[in-house]
């Protein structure tokens, strides 16, 4: 039986500091952005843009946690060995999600993908910059997006409603987030199909979480369900034409 993390009782983390998470990943966006630009190959931009959220996000996140006297463990950052087994549970995850959502795919007329990342990335060329991709969808994407919509979120919204509602609000969250990186002329295909499919998924990894009392299943699930997307666009584009 997994060991649980201990969490604080206390509803010490607050709709600010969730924002502050956020918010700064955008910054960091912005910081790699300048760095690389102008000159840099727009694949090279991309994967600095991706790296340079996601470093934004983990400092955001490491404010927050110092400014409440807090930690990583308290939100449920903790890995066992065993945990790593659950990344086939996340490729069986997304194919399962992808055959699931096919009818409503077909009933809307989706073509394509509705992200303009994936758009970009099977225009990436060069070992290193996929390596960096893959690193930074399939590893630290997970790491990061897990501390925040299902460690650092359920807490704040456990100030207003039940640990159940919290990690089902949380779910939901986690859907919309993506929809930033969608494509204008797909919004309407996104809310139809893209949001439900990371609703569901969320709800998955919450449920996760909540029995197990930590994070490293949810991460290892969610970083499978990443690398079979990631590692398909880089590879077999033409499965999401």
């Amino acid at each position: 039986m997994a060991s649980p993390v201990p969490v604080s009782r206390r509803p010490d983390f607050t709709l600010a500091d969730f924002v502050l998470a956020v918010a700064t990943g955008f910054v960091g966006v912005f910081v790699a952005a300048l760095l690389l630009s102008p000159g840099a190959e727009p694949a090279t931009l991309l994967v600095g843009s991706l790296l340079g959220q996601y470093a934004g996000h983990l400092i955001g996140l490491r404010m927050v946690v110092r400014r409440r006297g807090s930690s990583f463990g308290a939100l449920g950052l903790h890995v066992e060995p065993s945990d790593g087994l659950y990344l086939f549970g996340g490729v069986a995850l997304q194919i399962a999600v992808a055959a699931a959502f096919i009818p409503v795919a077909e009933l809307i007329g989706a073509e394509g993908s509705n992200q303009a990342l994936a758009e970009q990335i099977p225009t990436i060329e060069g070992t290193l910059l996929r390596a960096g991709l893959v690193l930074s969808v399939a590893l630290i994407a997970p790491v990061t997006e897990e501390v925040m919509f299902r460690g650092l979120l359920p807490r704040v919204l456990r100030r207003w409603m039940g640990w159940t509602w919290a990690y089902v609000l949380a779910a939901f969250v986690f859907a919309v987030f993506h929809l930033l990186g969608v494509t204008g002329g797909s919004l309407r295909q996104s809310l139809l199909l893209l949001v439900p499919q990371l609703f569901l998924v969320g709800l998955i990894l919450g449920w996760q979480a909540r029995k197990r009392r930590r994070l490293g299943t949810a991460i290892f699930i969610h970083s499978g369900f990443n690398l079979v997307a990631v590692l398909a666009l880089l590879f077999a584009p033409e499965a999401f034409a």
